[in-house]
C-alpha cells in the first residue's frame, strides 16, 4: 500500500532495530537507522522519511530535545515517540512538544503497523490541505473576491456577513440569487471574515459533477470501494479542515444524495465511500442556488428538511438591475482591473457609454458587466470608453416587458416577477442559441456566463441546444 514510503528509526538498542528491520522490509518500506541523537538533523534533512520513530532515551542528545529540534527546524514529518518507561508525563510531554503519538516498550508489531499507516495517512491529507492553501494565498483577495457596492442592499449584504462572521462553524448558511450576481464572493467574504479564515476555501460545483463521482467528491473513497478506485481519495469535506465548504448551486444534488448530506451536517460526521472510519466534520457548510429553492421544495426536486437545515442564515444577492447605483463602481472597478492586466492606458468611460451601461438590464448580472467592460478594454485605441465600443445589444437600449407577450394574471408581486424573469430567461436562451446555432460554448461567452451555468439553465427549461445547429 506505501512500499516506497521511507521510515527512519532512532535508537541505540540493537534489538529495536533489527525488530524494526524484519517488519519494515516484509512490509515493503524503506528503513533508515540513525543510532546517534547528534547526527539526525542531517540525517533527516538528506533522507527526508515519511515517518520517524524516536527513542526518548538516546545517549547524548535525548529524544524529546531531537523532538523539539525537528520541530524548531519545521521538519513536520510525523514522530513517534518509543519509551521504555511508558510514563503519562514522557508521553504528555513528547505530545506537547509535536509528536504525533507515543509507542511503549516491549514493541507491538500491529500497532507499529497501525501508526506507521496512520501516520502516513494523515501526511497525506495534511499535503491535500497545503495544496488548498497554496492555491489560496496565490489569490489576492482583496482584488479578485471584493464585493463592490454602495446601494442599501448591498450594504444590508455586509451587515449581515459581520453577524455570520461571529456564529461557530455549526451554522450553515444559503445564499440564492440568479447567475452572476456574485454568490461565491458573499460565500468568500463570510470565510474571510471569520474566526477559521486560514482554513481552506472548498467550493463544489454541484451540477458540473457528474451523478454517479458527486458522493465521491464530497466525502472520498478508500481503495477498492469501485470500479476504478485503485486507492484512498480524500473527499472535499474531510480537506476543507476547520475552513468552508461551498455548495454551489446545491439544487443540482440528486435526492439521495440529499439525504446523506442533510444527516452530515446534522451529526456533523460522515464516513468515506467504502469506508467504516468516522470522520468528523469541522468545516462550516454554504450553500448556493440561483433556483426559487421554496418552489424547488413544493416541486419534490428539493427536501424540505435540507432546506430548513441551511437556511439558518439566508443571503439574496439581487440581481444587478435592481441596484443599479452600483454600476458605474463597478464599471470603474473592472475598467482599472483589465487596463492594468493589459497594460493599456485606458482611464475613464464616457458620460454617454456610462449612461448605457447604467440603463441595460444585464441578464447575466455582474459577470456580464464585467466581460462588457473587459472587451471594450481589449478593443479600445484611446483613453476612454466610448459608445461606439459597447455591443450593440446595450445601445438597442432596455426591452419593454410587454415585448415578451407574458400576460401579467397573478396579483402576487414576486409570483409575476418570477414569472416574467422565467419568460424572458427562456426567450433569451433561445435568441441565444439561434445567433450561435447551437453552440453551447460560444453562447455562454456571449451571455456572460459560465458553459456550466448555461448548460444548467437549458436543462431547467428544458431546451435542446441541438434543435438550432
Amino acid at each position: 500500500m506505501h512500499g516506497q514510503a521511507k521510515v527512519m528509526v532512532i535508537d541505540d538498542d540493537e534489538n529495536i532495530l533489527f525488530a524494526f528491520k524484519k517488519v519494515l522490509e516484509k512490509d515493503g518500506f524503506t528503513p533508515i537507522f540513525s543510532t546517534n541523537g547528534f547526527e539526525v538533523m542531517e540525517k533527516v534533512q538528506a533522507e527526508k522519511p515519511d515517518v520517524i520513530f524516536l527513542d526518548i532515551a538516546m545517549p547524548g542528545l535525548d529524544g524529546l530535545e531531537i523532538l523539539k529540534q525537528l520541530k524548531d527546524k519545521g521538519i513536520e514529518t510525523p514522530v513517534v515517540i518509543i519509551t521504555g518507561y511508558g510514563t503519562m508525563q514522557t508521553a504528555v510531554k513528547a505530545i506537547q512538544l509535536g509528536a504525533f503519538e507515543y509507542l511503549t516498550k516491549p514493541l507491538d508489531i500491529n500497532r507499529i503497523r497501525l501508526l506507521i499507516q496512520r501516520a502516513i495517512e494523515t501526511n497525506q491529507l495534511k499535503n491535500k490541505v497545503r495544496e488548498f492553501e497554496i492555491k489560496q494565498s496565490e489569490i489576492d483577495y482583496e482584488e479578485k473576491y471584493q464585493i463592490i457596492g454602495n446601494s442599501p442592499k448591498i450594504q444590508e449584504i455586509f451587515k449581515l456577513i459581520g453577524v455570520i462572521s461571529m456564529t461557530p462553524n455549526t451554522t450553515p448558511v444559503l445564499i440564492t440569487g440568479e447567475s452572476g450576481t456574485g454568490k461565491e464572493l458573499v460565500a468568500r467574504a463570510i470565510h474571510r471574515s471569520g474566526a477559521n479564515a486560514s482554513e481552506p476555501f472548498v467550493a463544489i460545483n454541484c451540477p458540473a459533477v457528474p451523478e454517479n463521482l458527486l458522493e465521491s467528491e464530497f466525502f472520498g473513497h478508500e481503495k477498492g470501494a469501485f470500479t476504478g478506485a485503485d486507492k484512498r481519495k480524500y473527499g472535499k469535506f474531510e480537506i476543507a479542515g476547520k475552513g468552508t465548504i461551498l455548495l454551489d448551486e446545491i439544487t443540482g444534488i440528486p435526492s439521495n444524495l440529499q439525504q446523506k448530506l442533510l444527516r452530515v451536517i446534522q451529526e456533523r460526521e460522515f464516513q468515506r465511500v467504502g469506508g467504516n472510519e468516522t470522520i468528523k466534520v469541522e468545516a462550516r457548510f454554504i450553500a448556493t442556488t440561483n433556483l426559487n429553492i421554496i418552489e424547488e421544495v413544493k416541486k419534490g426536486n428539493f427536501r424540505e428538511d435540507l432546506y430548513y437545515r441551511l437556511s439558518v442564515f439566508v443571503i439574496e444577492v439581487p440581481p444587478l438591475r435592481e441596484r443599479r447605483e452600483d454600476i458605474p463602481l463597478l464599471a470603474n472597478y473592472f475598467l482599472k482591473k483589465y487596463s492594468r492586466e493589459m497594460k493599456k492606458n485606458v482611464s475613464a468611460i464616457s458620460d454617454s457609454a456610462m449612461e448605457i451601461l447604467v440603463n441595460y438590464d444585464y441578464p447575466g448580472n455582474v459577470r456580464e458587466l464585467q466581460n462588457i467592460i473587459e472587451r471594450c478594454v481589449i478593443l479600445s485605441k484611446g483613453g476612454i470608453i466610448t459608445p461606439d465600443l459597447l455591443p450593440e445589444n446595450l445601445k438597442s437600449g432596455k426591452r419593454d416587458i410587454d415585448d415578451f407577450n407574458i400576460p401579467i394574471v397573478s396579483e402576487n408581486l414576486a409570483e409575476a416577477r418570477r414569472k416574467v424573469i422565467e419568460a424572458f430567461e427562456k426567450k433569451f436562451l433561445i435568441e441565444l442559441l439561434k445567433k450561435n446555432r447551437g453552440n453551447v460554448s460560444l453562447s455562454a461567452k456571449s451571455a456572460g456566463v459560465t458553459r456550466q451555468n448555461l448548460t444548467y439553465l437549458l436543462k431547467k427549461y428544458n431546451i435542446d441546444p441541438k434543435s438550432f445547429r
